[in-house]
């Protein structure tokens, strides 16, 4: 079963994430910030994390930062989602960093999946 990781301080996001991936059939687990997210990241080791930007103490683009840089975690597919840094600034940073991909709120489900789907698949083939 593919492990995903929802990294959101906004519990609504994190719910709906959840129940989405978990009717998609993924294993899920839930972070509401950074560190919480960097140590189940470490600890789990998701194929997937889904990675707010916006969140206090460590934000999004340090923990892509963080796992990418973690030779334990560096093949795992971050995909950012927000709700505010929409600006073609944000995603460029994103990419460099290291992110697979960058939706914004509101999240299509198929979209969603679709892009989740990708991003195993392309972890897979590396």
């Amino acid at each position: 079963m593919t492990r995903v990781l929802a990294v959101d301080d906004n519990e609504a996001h994190c719910y709906a994430l959840r129940r989405i991936l978990e009717h998609a059939g993924y294993e899920v687990f839930h972070a509401g910030n950074g560190a919480e997210a960097l140590e189940i990241a470490l600890r789990e080791k998701p194929e997937v994390v889904l990675l707010d930007i916006n969140m206090p103490g460590l934000n999004g683009y340090e923990v892509c930062s963080r796992l990418k840089a973690d030779q334990s975690t560096s093949k795992t597919a971050v995909i950012f989602h927000t709700a505010t840094d929409a600006t073609s600034q944000a995603r460029s940073y994103a990419e460099t960093v290291g992110a697979s991909a960058f939706l914004t709120y509101p999240i299509n489900t198929d979209h969603l999946l679709s892009v989740v789907q990708g991003a195993v698949a392309r972890s897979k083939a590396k």
